[in-house]
């Protein structure tokens, strides 16, 4: 018992002995009250059941997946730790790989680790070959256990996997308390569809999902109604390639059905906020950009960009040129909102291409100084090299590692400029605030519609109740500190 206690204290959870059912719904409540679910590392705890972890790496599909599997029966009697692991990058990698392996060398009794995420498949199912790929791991082969990505496509002999009924955990407090998508994040992401047909040079996405497809409109709606009916006011609609849902391929950039999907979630259920993840620079359309002037959709585009330069744009295999960007960019910035909120940019780009020229990387960074680009997602090209491969990892002309990271640094300041400016600009101004808390304190924090960081030193609520994880009205103030926030941390 000591032991336990120990480790419930480490992890900042309280105590309790064994008990009666009884007793363990009254601590459930509070316990599940006490959880302040804001980080992408953390315990899920059903108390009836064992302790089992998470951390999540990566992209939003890794978090919209996790949230599932920690949902399904398969976990529920389960402990240890859940990975969802990434391969975006050599650095992405190296990171879930040293956190396995420590948790690999800490794991007591039965416990093991549950690896999911891109990092343990090949073209959309569990890679047969993982442990060549990551050898280290092979001497833990008996504690690890590899996972699909979606527990409701496993191809694992012999096992089934089940989500727990939505309605039913509506109706029953248990769990509903229980059920990590209520709680995981302040809002809830949700995967529209998966994988892509395109080749981009630079890219693993095919390798390790696989073949674009996507959900159908009602499937979705309903998990927008289940969360709605569950007091929540904020989706975020995310996947491969959003932009592609409902086409045939990932290519046809010229049929524009995600749209059609965003108007009917707006007309079928009562969601409050909707948030729009990674765009392809492709599909955003006219039709897109005026939905990005309604109240509802959240006045923040993220856009997978890449690069400024129409020679890199070419050798990545990208199906637009500068000229379409930097016009698609003016039309975003232009655009007059229902509620007056000004639109938010933030854009994936990359440096140290193979054969990126200082004009090259120039081009780029004019696109963050000139239109105020402010949520920068820089990456250094990555290789791949070691197994997966990508096509331009043996392209000549590499880019010098070294000149990579200054070039990532420059960018990355530009970036944190141009967030400065655009923060300044709304100093004053009436904005709404997804209300989150600081972890073991009373202090909240959160994002605004438009996706500026605040807390209660520059955010004062003049308007509605404050609930975790419900918006209020308040004055935004000004501050110089704080630019780059904490995505990882906060779990957005």
């Amino acid at each position: 018992m000591k032991e336990g206690i120990k480790m419930y204290h480490q992890k900042r959870i309280p105590y309790y002995p064994p008990a009666t059912n009884f007793w363990l719904d009254k601590i459930q409540r509070k316990v599940t009250l006490y959880f302040t679910l804001h980080n992408s590392s953390y315990t899920h705890k059903n108390f009836l059941q064992k302790m089992l972890r998470y951390k999540i790496f990566g992209c939003k599909t890794n978090k919209y997946y996790t949230d599932e599997w920690l949902s399904s029966d398969y976990l529920q009697d389960k402990s240890g730790v859940f990975i969802a692991s990434c391969v975006v990058t050599d650095k992405a990698k190296s990171k879930w790989l040293k956190y396995a392996l420590r948790e690999l060398q800490n794991l007591k009794g039965d416990d093991k680790v549950y690896l999911s995420g891109c990092g343990t498949m090949q073209w959309g199912e569990v890679d047969p070959r993982f442990y060549e790929v990551y050898s280290e791991l092979l001497p833990y082969r008996e504690w690890l256990e590899l996972l699909p990505e979606d527990p409701r496509e496993s191809r694992l002999v012999g096992k089934k996997f089940k989500l727990q009924d939505m309605s039913s955990r509506i109706s029953n407090l248990r769990s509903k308390l229980q059920k990590s998508s209520d709680r995981l994040f302040a809002r809830k992401f949700i995967v529209v569809q998966m994988g892509c047909n395109n080749y981009c040079t630079f890219c693993l996405t095919l390798q390790a999902r696989g073949r674009h497809r996507w959900r159908s409109p009602e499937e979705i709606i309903h998990e927008v109604e289940d969360f709605v009916n569950m007091w929540g006011e904020e989706i975020v609609l995310t996947g491969t390639n959003i932009g592609a849902w409902w086409s045939e391929d990932s290519n046809d950039f010229q049929n524009w059905e995600l749209p059609i999907l965003i108007t009917k979630i707006l007309e079928q259920t009562k969601i409050k906020k909707v948030r729009i993840s990674s765009l392809w620079v492709e599909f955003l359309s006219d039709e897109m950009i005026e939905l990005f002037g309604q109240s509802r959709i959240t006045p923040y585009a993220h856009l997978s960009v890449q690069s400024g330069s129409d020679r890199i744009l070419g050798l990545m295999k990208r199906h637009y040129t500068r000229g379409e960007l930097i016009q698609r960019l003016e039309k975003l910035k232009s655009l007059i909102r229902e509620d007056g909120a000004r639109i938010n940019i933030g854009a994936d780009l990359i440096v140290g291409f193979p054969d990126e020229s200082n004009q090259d990387f120039a081009d780029t960074l004019s696109l963050v100084t000139q239109y105020w680009v402010t949520q920068v997602h820089g990456f250094p090209f990555s290789a791949h090299q070691s197994h997966h491969s990508v096509p331009a990892g043996k392209f000549p002309n590499q880019i010098d590692e070294k000149l990579k990271q200054e070039r990532l640094h420059t960018l990355l300041q530009a970036g944190d400029d141009s967030l400065d400016a655009f923060k300044k600009s709304h100093d004053g101004q009436m904005l709404e605030l997804l209300i989150e808390w600081e972890p073991n304190t009373e202090k909240y924090r959160g994002y605004t519609q438009n996706y500026l960081w605040c807390d209660e030193a520059n955010f004062t609520i003049t308007q509605w109740t404050i609930e975790r994880w419900k918006y209020v009205r308040g004055i935004y103030k000004y501050r110089r500190d704080d630019n780059g926030k904490r995505e990882e941390e906060l779990g957005f």
